[in-house]
């Protein structure tokens, strides 16, 4: 299709390039205000380039968006809540631009930029992805490219127009005390960093891990990035399923594969009626990146070490109410200090109590096994969590929610910390 644009004297996808060009020019601006400015001067331009890049069979490009406003009671008791380079579903000021261009028939091209104003990387590319459909209309495609994550449920409904509430369940966001670019070599290396999280280290003085400091501690399945993949999903009812292969894993995407192996994944779905959807997924890729190879025992290497993941997941509504449940079983294979395993759960459920007026609720748990320790004993290589939040939403329409939550969460360390806050949402489509 590219070269079927330059041949016409129309440049190829010039709505992609003017928003990346001016979406790169909203990160480096340093005054929050301006690059939220500076995106939403993108999006108004979208429409325009939109016209001048259409080519063959090409279709408008459709646009949209949406703005999610948050404010806390206290904005220091949100940590359990962040994500990869600084984001949280509880700052301010959330922005999410989507793009949809019809290339050719049953051939789509979908774009996403996401602006956080407490994000280190300011706006950035959260997928892009070509969709190739079924040519005999049946529910089945192909995707290519930066591409969702599509293991368990919760992905479906991760936007805050489809969340009932304002956080995501532990297991899709909280960060454990792995990590891909580190490497504990005692037990007490990786258990002296529960509970740190996101700040996690084996480099620390008086631990012994290897390793260097580019990379980050993982979660177990993580929404808020996509990996660079291919995926075959659709539906063949009551059958609902996804298969494919990406450069990253369930806890560590990337963009450019870091260590030359691949993960492979799927899921399968079951609904046999409309008030019941049932599934099962699963995966399996090495996470460490390549780079720690020099500090593996002899003869090894990062591709033998993996993450694997198992998960079931459960959806029931009934009359006014609807239930969610989901059970993650993950096992991250390390070189020294043996199988760091966890599980994960939790149970959701949203209830209309007139319309355009719900209440809501979920309740979080992850636990971990134990490591064996140099000294000798065990411990728990991380520390267990729990978490609940609950709240009230108005929905007047599709394109309108506002919330009001309460959540609460603890990290069994010693002492164990606690940490609530309340917080009120506006998200608006667009």
């Amino acid at each position: 299709m590219t070269e079927m644009c330059a041949e016409m004297g129309v440049p190829a996808f010039p709505l992609g390039g003017a928003l990346v060009r001016l979406v790169g020019i909203g990160a480096g601006l340093s005054h929050g205000v301006a690059r939220a400015a500076l995106v939403a001067l993108a999006l108004a331009l979208l429409p325009g380039l939109a016209s001048r890049g259409e080519c063959g069979e090409a279709g408008p490009v459709n646009v949209s968006g949406n703005l999610d406003l948050v404010g806390e009671s206290r904005n220091d008791q949100d940590g359990v809540n962040t994500q990869n380079y600084g984001e949280n579903p509880f700052h301010t000021a959330r922005l999410r631009l989507f793009a949809d261009a019809p290339i050719q028939e049953h051939i789509h091209a979908f774009t996403e930029f996401i602006y956080d104003d407490g994000s280190s990387k300011g706006a950035r590319l959260f997928g892009g992805f070509v969709r190739f459909s079924d040519p005999k209309g049946r529910d089945i495609h192909i995707e290519a490219g930066k591409i969702p994550l599509h293991l368990g449920a919760f992905p479906n409904r991760s936007y805050a127009p489809k969340n009932s509430l304002i956080g995501a369940p532990l297991v899709y966001s909280y960060h454990t005390d792995v990590r891909e670019d580190q490497i504990p070599v005692r037990g007490e290396d990786i258990v002296a960093n529960r509970g740190r999280g996101y700040f996690t280290s084996y480099l620390s003085p008086g631990l012994t891990g290897v390793g260097y400091t580019g990379g980050r501690a993982l979660p177990v399945l993580y929404e808020n990035c996509w990996d660079f993949g291919a995926v075959v999903l659709g539906t063949m009812a009551p059958f609902e399923f996804a298969a494919g292969v990406t450069n990253g894993t369930a806890g560590a995407p990337v963009m450019n594969d870091d260590n030359g192996g691949k993960q492979v994944l799927a899921r399968l779905g079951f609904v046999p009626a409309p008030w019941v959807r049932a599934g099962v997924s699963g995966s399996r890729g090495p996470y460490l990146d390549a780079d720690v190879n020099d500090n593996l025992p002899a003869r090894h290497s990062v591709n033998q070490y993996m993450q694997e993941v198992a998960a079931a997941d459960l959806e029931l509504s009934h009359s006014h109410g609807v239930l969610y449940s989901e059970y993650v079983y993950s096992r991250f294979e390390s070189p020294f200090v043996g199988n760091l395993d966890s599980r994960s759960w939790y149970v959701e459920g949203k209830w209309t109590v007139i319309p355009g007026w719900y209440v809501a609720a979920r309740f979080d748990r992850m636990v971990f096994s134990d490591v064996a320790l140099a000294a000798g004993g065990v411990a728990g290589w991380d520390a267990n969590i729990w978490k609940r939040e609950i709240g009230i939403g108005f929905k007047p329409s599709t394109r309108l929610v506002a919330k009001l939550v309460h959540q609460q969460s603890l990290v069994s360390t010693s002492p164990a910390v606690t940490r609530a806050l309340a917080a009120a949402q506006l998200s608006v489509v667009f």
